[in-house]
């Protein structure tokens, strides 16, 4: 009866590997406030000129018109301003109509070395007249070298026309400092960062089948085995 009822344990076994198969790796990438939400600002004019309120967030260069905005600023004229995820987003750029150089820096943990990931963001140009570019690049953490993404022309002043844009990069640590930087008139936005393992390859169906029935067959001998 021993040796039956061990038999019987084994059977799951098989069943149990094909469905770790089919799980996918959890993911523990992190990005620190990474939609700018962690300090709300709640009150007219619904924008910040203080570092602090963006924590995790490391801010080098012009100051521009502000650093953290709000969806509830509004000009006199009542063009609106949008977040590109959630209630805010932070800008870079001259400002006033200004030309200046800003970026914006924060580290990424949770990275395995050789693994590579999709960077993701949202950006946004604030003036109607022309469209604004950004560059993405790492401090540390990675080789993969600068890139260069452009936003559409807003169709007011203001951020109205938010897109998402990508990046993979390869991890030759377990953390990373990522740089946006932007030499612009005006201020361009910056909102819904965030960090993802990249797509690996799944077992096709027909392979996790053919998988699964040999290792129930050898379960099935294992079992014979024991209960003769």
């Amino acid at each position: 009866m021993r040796k039956h009822s061990l038999g019987m344990r084994l059977l799951p076994f098989p069943l149990c590997l094909v469905l770790l198969l089919l799980i996918p790796a959890a993911s523990a990438q992190t990005i620190q406030n990474p939609s700018f939400e962690a300090v709300q600002l709640t009150s007219s004019p619904f924008k910040s000129l203080n570092p602090a309120d963006i924590p995790g967030w490391t801010h080098k260069g012009n100051i521009g018109d502000g650093l953290l905005w709000a969806i509830g600023y509004v000009d006199g004229g009542g063009s609106i301003a949008t977040a590109g995820q959630g209630n805010q987003f932070v800008t870079m750029g001259g400002g006033a109509g200004q030309f200046g150089t800003a970026d914006w820096s924060t580290t990424i943990t949770g990275l395995i070395a050789g693994d590579s990931y999709v960077l993701s963001f949202m950006t946004a140009s604030e003036t109607s007249a022309f469209p604004q570019s950004l560059t993405v690049s790492f401090i540390s953490g990675s080789s993969t070298g600068s890139e260069v993404f452009s936003s559409p022309i807003s169709p007011v002043n203001y951020w109205r026309n938010w897109v998402t844009q990508n990046e993979t990069f390869v991890a030759t640590d377990t953390s990373a400092v990522v740089d946006f930087s932007a030499s612009t008139f005006q201020d361009m936005g910056l909102d819904n960062v965030s960090v993802a393992a990249a797509a690996t390859q799944t077992p096709e169906p027909a392979s996790l089948l053919l998988l699964g029935s040999g290792l129930l067959g050898m379960a099935g001998a294992i079992r014979k085995k024991l209960i003769r």
